[in-house]
């Protein structure tokens, strides 16, 4: 038993990816029957995959309810993971208990897009920002206010801020204590879901040169969720665009941007002003708008606004692969001969089942019903009713 090598969780994962993400999947329910139980979801998160390397910060972009928001607080535990894996520094998070992630959750912080509302009115800056920190024991009480301090000068607060209430602060100075409360517990992966959406642009630009100088200080690597596709290029290594709960393109920075590839991708890129007068820009105009996650389109998500539609995208679902080096995409425009011809056999074989089935079950529902019909009774004859003896006599 001495003798046996001993794993390391990278081992078991297979893979040296900082943050890894597997065909993570978060629905929730919408109905439920008469016996109450589901028989409708939203799948707000639908098969996402990536990696993420130590150091680097992945942009996460998409329009408004495609589920970035949903997928960052999947990742850390805040909704629980309906289908999926989630591993961080090569240990399967997505199934730990509660208690057992508990001692991890230091390490995984979230910056909210809405500060005031994340910021408690009854606590003081100090309170917010070191709360976390007492709990999990990484200070103790003689040196709480210090630890405090220096995590706000760290983030550009003021050390008279302390004993100062939330609503007291500018938007920018929420952020600002925001983030100081995710970094006080010396966290390695932030999420930061929108951070700057709601503030001034002279503030966004202080905000996000600073979160670019505490990676580089710290080490930290982060998931960007954002709107704004210039803060995106600005701030991101890696870039994933999400479209109705799945990642339909993900690459590096440079790919991304120089080497568009899904259609979705095309035109919200051209959605982007550029600031000349003499550049025609030629954007995309997406027809309709976006489809219901309780009920989306069958085969491709997106066929029913793409230009370049085909037959098989609203039959058969693209698949998430390579396409160039490092650069994913979900889209048939990329389909070699054979994958085209591979995916028809496939859908026309699942067909064949679903048809099969069909029969098989409307054969069992006739046979019920043969066999509950009750077989018919014999006629009953009306009895004969005797002669008259009265007249019987006379005659």
């Amino acid at each position: 038993m001495a003798d046996e090598e001993i794993k390391t969780p990278i081992e078991e994962n297979g893979s040296d990816a900082f943050l890894e993400v597997r065909n993570l999947c978060k629905y929730f329910v919408v109905g439920k029957n008469f016996f109450g139980r589901p028989n409708a979801w939203l799948k707000a998160v639908d098969n996402v995959s990536f990696k993420l390397q130590k150091g680097k910060t992945l942009g996460i972009v998409g329009e408004s309810g495609c589920g970035k928001t949903t997928m960052g607080r999947t990742i850390l535990r805040l909704y629980d993971v309906t289908k999926g894996e989630v591993w961080f520094k090569g240990e399967k998070i997505s199934t730990l208990s509660n208690r057992e992630f508990d001692k991890r959750r230091p390490n995984m912080q979230m910056i909210f897009q809405d500060p005031y509302a994340s910021l408690s009115p009854r606590l003081t800056v100090g309170e917010i920002i070191g709360e976390a920190a007492r709990q999990h024991g990484l200070v103790d009480k003689s040196g709480f206010y210090d630890y405090v301090i220096k995590v706000m000068k760290m983030c550009g607060l003021q050390p008279h801020y302390f004993e100062r209430y939330p609503h007291e602060f500018s938007g920018g100075q929420r952020q600002r204590i925001c983030i100081a409360r995710a970094l006080a517990l010396k966290p390695e992966l932030v999420i930061c879901d929108e951070p700057v959406s709601a503030l001034d642009v002279s503030i966004q630009a202080q905000i996000i040169n600073m979160l670019i100088e505490l990676r580089k200080t710290l080490g930290l690597t982060y998931v960007f969720i954002s709107h704004d596709l210039s803060v995106v290029k600005h701030i991101s290594d890696e870039v994933g665009v999400m479209y109705l709960g799945s990642m339909v393109e993900y690459g590096s920075k440079e790919s991304i941007f120089n080497n568009t590839l899904h259609p979705y991708t095309k035109a919200l890129f051209s959605a982007v002003p550029v600031p000349n007068v003499h550049v025609k820009m030629n954007r995309v105009i997406l027809k309709g708008d976006i489809p219901s996650p309780v009920n989306p389109p069958s085969g491709c998500k997106f066929h029913t606004r793409c230009d370049n539609c085909m037959e098989i995208c609203s039959k058969i679902a693209p698949e998430y692969k390579e396409v160039e080096q490092g650069h994913f995409c979900a889209c048939h425009l990329y389909n070699s001969q054979a994958d085209e011809a591979r995916l028809w056999a496939e859908y026309e074989e699942e067909q064949r089942r679903i048809e099969e089935e069909k029969a098989k079950a409307a054969k069992g529902k006739h046979s019920a019903e043969s066999v509950e019909e009750p077989a018919e009774e014999p006629a009953v004859q009306p009895p004969v009713q005797p002669a008259d003896s009265s007249s019987v006599s006379e005659q």
